[in-house]
C-alpha cells in the first residue's frame, strides 16, 4: 500500500515496548468526528473496537500488535471491519440492577422523589448515616425516562474520555449515578466533578 493511501486510514493506540497496542480513552468521540469526513476507516487495538463500532458510519479495522498493522498496509493480512448493531446494543444493556419498587416503607420521601424525577427538580437529602438516603438515591434513574440514543451517545462520550468506561460494554445506557463520600470538602467536590467529567 502506497503512502498516499495509508494517509486515508486514522490509525489509533498506544505502542507497548513489545509491540503489542494497548487500548486508547476517548475512541467514541474520535470516531464520531471520523465518520463525519471522508476516510477509509480506522485501525486501532482490538479493545477499542466495540467502542468505535458504536460510530456506525466507519470502517473499524482492529490488531492486536504493531507487525499486524503492517502486514494489513502492506496487504499482507486481511482483516474484516468489525461492526455490530447499535440498536441492538443499546437494547440488550439498557436496564439496571437496583429498582425504586425494592424500597420498603419511606413513603414521603419516595414520594419527593418521584415529584422531583416527574418535574426535573432537583433534590437535597439530609440525615444521619444509615437512614437511606444513598440508598433512594441510587435508586432514582430507575424512576427517569430511558436515555435516548442520542443521550447514550453523549453520555458513554464522557465516559470514555474520562476512561469510566466499562470493558465489558461499549456504550452508557442507563443514566449514570455519582455518590462522592458524605465527609468530602467542597473543594474536592469541584475537584472530583472535574476529574470525572472534564
Amino acid at each position: 500500500m502506497s503512502r498516499d493511501e495509508i494517509e486515508n486510514y486514522v490509525i489509533l493506540g498506544e505502542l507497548s515496548l513489545d509491540g503489542s497496542l494497548r487500548p486508547i480513552r476517548g475512541t467514541l468521540p474520535i470516531a464520531i468526528e471520523i465518520s463525519k469526513i471522508d476516510t477509509k476507516g480506522m485501525v486501532l487495538p482490538v479493545e477499542n473496537a466495540s467502542e468505535a463500532a458504536m460510530a456506525q458510519n466507519v470502517k473499524v479495522y482492529p490488531v492486536a500488535s504493531l507487525s499486524e498493522a503492517v502486514a494489513f498496509f502492506n496487504g499482507e493480512l486481511a482483516i474484516e471491519p468489525f461492526g455490530v448493531s447499535l440498536e441492538e446494543v443499546f437494547s440488550s444493556i439498557c436496564y439496571y440492577h437496583i429498582d425504586f419498587q425494592d424500597v420498603k416503607g419511606q413513603q414521603q420521601v419516595k414520594r419527593a422523589l418521584e415529584v422531583a424525577a416527574a418535574g426535573g427538580h432537583n433534590i437535597i437529602m439530609i440525615g444521619p448515616p444509615g437512614s437511606g438516603k444513598t440508598m433512594l438515591t441510587k435508586r432514582m434513574p430507575t424512576i427517569l425516562p430511558d436515555l435516548t440514543l442520542a443521550e447514550a451517545l453523549e453520555t458513554t462520550k464522557i465516559h470514555s474520555v474520562a476512561g469510566l468506561l466499562p470493558s465489558h460494554t461499549p456504550l452508557i445506557a442507563t443514566r449514570p449515578f455519582r455518590s462522592p463520600h458524605h465527609t468530602i470538602s467542597d473543594t474536592g467536590v469541584m475537584q472530583w466533578a472535574a476529574g470525572v467529567f472534564c
